[in-house]
């Protein structure tokens, strides 16, 4: 594992460029610069064919490789159901229980893939969703 660290969006390209070579791929965990700044990242790891898997899918509809991550819509979809548990008097705030959302979501970016020249295993294509 190498580990590569920006504090903003105009350090991702000198910062990627530095381990490139070091590294089969790349893993970008849940992050607002990171996230904000996949075009720039896009642009030298993609000429490398370095595979970039993100901690979330809109890194992946950005252009990343893939993710295996939550499901933002399950997630709210979760949260506003505990919000009405308390607004219909089932819980209070502080004693609900905590909720963890127990399915995660494969997404690959098929676009992604191919400019890389990755042939993705069609068992892993089996269950994700995919963006052509």
């Amino acid at each position: 594992m190498v580990e590569a660290t920006v504090s903003n969006v105009n350090d991702i390209q000198h910062s990627i460029a530095s381990i490139k070579d070091k590294v089969q791929a790349l893993y970008i965990p849940t992050d607002n610069v990171m996230a904000s700044a996949i075009p720039a990242l896009l642009k030298v790891t993609n000429p490398a064919k370095l595979p970039v898997v993100a901690g979330e899918s809109g890194m992946v509809r950005a252009g990343a490789l893939a993710s295996i991550g939550v499901d933002y819509y399950t997630l709210g979809v979760m949260t506003g159901n505990m919000g009405a548990d308390i607004l219909e008097g089932k819980y209070q705030p502080a004693t609900m229980p905590i909720q963890i959302q127990q399915a995660t979501k494969v997404l690959i970016n098929m676009k992604a893939a191919k400019e890389i020249g990755l042939d993705v295993p069609a068992e892993l294509l089996k269950d994700a969703d995919k963006i052509e």
